[in-house]
């Protein structure tokens, strides 16, 4: 009997390892973020305290806002439709370093929390709306804002130098269980290169195998006591599509 149930087990892992294999090439509907209806260079604001649940094309985001004494704080992912590419100061934060998004007017803007203060619901996981689903890719840039503080330092972080990056992280996720992980550097100083990302760039996905969840991460190695100093900001656009 107990030779049957480690038997089982073991089946039953490999069932899930199996399902997290590329099986067929599933038909998704791409997140284009235009289904949000913005005011000329706007963003998807919220007047109540909160966590939004909202998707696009076949996919489900979350948009987190607070208030604090210095206004309206929003994170997760934000959909903005502003069309400048300049940082002068933080009520810039939604500009994507090409200035727009790949196509259309509207892409997403995605903050990630510094853990010692997590809001509720602070999260930049990416669900899909069907049961499982194999992805093709997405497209990925920096805001003006990081790659402004990237390059020139501001009070908060300094200027990258040799050795230093900006690395996003994408993990896929079948019923909980981790399938596979795609990286991507956002800003990469290592081994005598100073790149910098301020364009649209095409991130295949097709790593992560059949999935339900993705589950993004940045990394930076400008930190201080456990917190990450260069603006916890990257853009989305196109999520799901092929190149």
């Amino acid at each position: 009997m107990k030779n049957l149930k480690v038997l089982a087990i073991a089946l039953l892992s490999v069932g899930i390892l199996v399902s997290c294999e590329k099986k067929q090439e599933e038909v998704v509907k791409v997140a284009t973020f235009e289904e949000v209806s913005l005011g000329a260079d706007t963003i998807n604001s919220y007047t109540d305290a909160g966590v939004y649940n909202w998707i696009s094309g076949d996919f489900g985001f979350t948009t987190g806002m607070t208030t604090s004494d210095y206004g309206k704080y929003y994170y997760n992912y934000v959909v903005s439709g502003q069309q400048s590419n300049v940082y002068k100061d933080f009520s810039d934060q939604y500009h994507s370093a090409p200035g727009g998004a790949v196509a259309g007017r509207n892409f997403a803007v995605a903050y990630q929390e510094d853990p010692s203060y997590l809001s509720k619901g602070s999260s930049l996981n990416i669900t899909y709306s069907g049961f499982a689903t194999y992805l093709p890719g997405t497209y990925i840039t920096n805001t003006a804002y990081a790659a402004t503080v990237i390059k020139e330092g501001n009070g908060f972080a300094r200027a990258f130098k040799d050795g230093d990056y900006f690395k996003l992280t994408l993990t896929g996720y079948l019923a909980g269980v981790k399938c596979g992980s795609v990286e991507f550097y956002l800003a990469d100083f290592r081994n005598g290169k100073s790149l910098i990302v301020k364009e649209w760039s095409y991130l295949e996905l097709t790593g992560l195998g059949i999935v339900d969840e993705i589950r993004c991460k940045l990394e930076s190695t400008d930190v201080t006591n456990n917190s990450m100093n260069t603006p916890a900001y990257f853009c989305l656009d196109n999520f799901g599509a092929k190149k």
